[in-house]
């Protein structure tokens, strides 16, 4: 079974944020239901303690299933 395309957009902004990094916020915006084959993840921004990063997931025809944003606080130790 595969993740849900919301678990699939989500684990692709974490792991862009950075290991530690915590979400502020996850919006998702649906399109069209199809089976995703592949997610991209970017980073629009990042500051010292935030990242701001954006996720597709897109079907075998390029039809967008859905879009994903995200706010990450970067974790420091002290």
């Amino acid at each position: 079974m595969t993740a849900s395309v919301a678990a699939q957009l989500e684990d692709a902004l974490r792991d862009l944020a950075g290991a530690g990094a915590h979400p502020t916020s996850i919006t998702i915006d649906y399109g069209s239901a199809a089976p995703t084959v592949d997610t991209k993840a970017w980073i629009e921004r990042a500051t010292r303690s935030l990242v701001f990063a954006q996720a597709e997931a897109r079907a075998a025809d390029g039809a967008l299933v859905a879009s994903a944003s995200g706010v990450f606080r970067k974790v420091t130790s002290a």
